[in-house]
């Protein structure tokens, strides 16, 4: 884990801990528990701490705050 980001090394211990599952199955286990992710450049996939606590319904996601309201753009 670098700061708030969580590497696919990480990912991958709270799909299996113990284990070293494929992306594949990192991929799902993340799809299935609503976490957003991104790739990454060596064949794997990151996401933020933040992320996975809205995905786990911890804390809302960032694009859910309340703060965006289209109608007071000037």
């Amino acid at each position: 884990m670098i700061g708030p980001v969580l590497q696919f090394e990480d990912l991958q211990q709270l799909c299996k801990p113990g284990e070293n599952p494929r992306l594949a199955t990192v991929e799902a286990w993340a799809r299935a528990q609503g976490v957003r992710f991104k790739y990454d450049g060596r064949g794997g996939i990151w996401t933020t701490v933040e992320a996975l606590n809205a995905a786990l319904g911890l804390a809302k996601a960032a694009n859910e705050d309340g703060k965006y309201n289209p109608d007071e753009l000037v």
